[in-house]
């Protein structure tokens, strides 16, 4: 349990750094004082073991500390992006319906006619005793509340319990080669899984985690440099920016030695020769799984993997009827892992079916090859049924990225009275470039039956506040309806 590691973390090494912020440390014994102050508060706002209290605020240490707060109140912690859409939001508050909502000044305006109760981020920890709360937790009792990014309509909430939550934690220690003198830098949202999973990481490591308010691409580096970041969570999205920036002398004089970025395989090389960093490293995982696989430092990497599963996670990869296929056969992955969710939060029907003898099943396709290694091919409703052939969109995708002109790509299945499906692609370009020119870069590379027919240029694609493009929306626009699956 996550608070367990915190209280033994506070014992051990109080006086070492656990959370750097905008020049200022705060060690892991202030921090539990800090956190049990806020727990305190929340009790003191109604809070009792199993309420929701919604997390709506920016990147500051009062985020943190208000985190752990709930946790200790007993409640369930239950982060949200404060900067999405007013509908989005009421209908995530609405559905989660917490107890109390906790805001900082910038967040609160947002929220206030969501008809939730606010406790201010700033004066959660102000004054009050620093003594732990007195509530008993045991690893059944639930924990967090996450809802998915909505990239197929509306998010889910999904539950963990304190059994469950930042237990991927420790997987990151071995993987990334951490020691208590890191330093672990993240630059997303701390309600975004990227910048928290650093947070949980670094207490599992008694290293320290570093953030800063908000990220700035020509900030980055004087950031790297002020916080002595050794090891860097983030999104490919993120590295991408930074190579399209003109060098510097700091980009090369850091002490910067691993790399974790969601989705920087098509840029590692650049990344790790223009940067000077060892290792650029992915996994594979999700809301509801938790972390399933890391590569590993050291070996090179391979073409669609994210490496083998981590330990005490295992992997299958099963056929339409639930059975396992044979090594290196496409079939739906399914993960039994100690991190995955409980639930779908008020969803009894959508848990029976992601849930089938404690394995969790992905609605990702993918295989597995001779040395265990995880390949993923798409999302199960992603493929394209195109004449009998099923086409892989994320192939499709990463071909379409390579092109210098392109600055992103989406592919999507639209119904074809001959072939089932057909295949358009969405282009956001980066360059000049022609449809034509897409076409004839696409067919030196992909067989000739993965070749979009249907092509659309666009300024952009629509996402969702984590960045995910939502498909259902461009098959909406398409009339394309539901995925197909053949």
């Amino acid at each position: 349990m996550i608070l367990r590691v915190l209280a033994r973390q506070a014992a051990t090494r109080g006086d070492r750094a656990f959370l750097r912020h905008e020049g200022r440390d705060v060690t892991y014994a202030e921090f539990d004082r800090l956190s049990n102050r806020a727990a305190h508060a929340l009790r003191g706002h109604g809070v009792e073991r199993g309420d929701r209290v919604t997390l709506a605020c920016g990147n500051s240490l009062d985020y943190v500390v208000a985190a752990f707060g709930v946790l200790k109140a007993g409640g369930v912690l239950h982060p949200i992006n404060p900067g999405l859409g007013a509908a989005e939001l009421g209908y995530i508050v609405g559905h989660a319906a917490p107890r109390v909502l906790v805001a900082d000044a910038a967040s609160a305006p947002r929220v206030e006619a969501l008809g939730v109760p606010i406790a201010p981020a700033e004066t959660l920890a102000v004054g009050g005793s620093d003594a732990p709360p007195d509530v008993a937790l045991g690893p059944d009792d639930l924990s967090t509340l996450l809802y998915t990014s909505g990239t197929t309509g509306r998010p889910k909430g999904v539950l963990f319990t304190h059994g469950r939550s930042g237990t991927s934690g420790p997987h990151f220690i071995g993987a990334l080669g951490l020691v208590p003198d890191d330093v672990i830098l993240a630059v997303t949202p701390l309600f975004h899984g990227n910048a928290w999973g650093a947070v949980v990481t670094a207490l599992h490591a008694g290293a320290t985690a570093a953030f800063p308010k908000s990220f700035s691409a020509s900030a980055f580096w004087d950031l790297v440099h002020d916080t002595g970041a050794t090891v860097l969570y983030t999104l490919g999205t993120v590295l991408a920016m930074l190579l399209t920036r003109e060098p510097s002398p700091l980009e090369r004089s850091h002490r910067l030695r691993v790399i974790l970025g969601l989705g920087s395989a098509p840029i590692r090389d650049r990344v790790k020769e223009r940067f000077g960093v060892q290792d650029v490293l992915e996994c594979f995982g999700s809301t509801d799984a938790g972390v399933v696989t890391i590569e590993p430092r050291g070996e090179p990497p391979r073409a669609g993997s994210c490496g083998p599963p981590v330990p005490g996670v295992e992997v299958r990869i099963l056929d339409d009827a639930g059975q396992p296929v044979t090594t290196g056969a496409v079939g739906e992955i399914a993960v039994w892992s100690p991190a995955r969710m409980a639930g779908y939060f008020k969803d009894p029907e959508a848990t029976a079916q992601a849930l089938r003898d404690d394995w969790f099943l992905s609605g990702d396709l993918g295989f597995l090859d001779g040395d265990g290694w995880l390949h993923f091919v798409d999302r199960k409703r992603d493929v394209i049924r195109r004449g009998g052939e099923n086409v892989s969109s994320v192939l499709v995708e990463k071909t379409l990225r390579e092109h210098p002109a392109v600055a992103e790509a989406a592919v999507i299945g639209v119904p074809d009275p001959v072939l089932g499906q057909e295949i358009k692609a969405f282009v956001v370009p980066s360059g000049a470039v022609t449809i034509d020119d897409l076409r004839a870069f696409a067919e030196a590379r992909l067989a000739r039956f993965q070749v979009p027919r249907l092509w659309e240029l666009r300024e952009s694609l629509p996402k969702t506040p984590t960045q995910r493009v939502e498909k259902y929306r461009l098959r909406d626009e398409s009339g394309g309806g539901r995925p197909m699956l053949g």
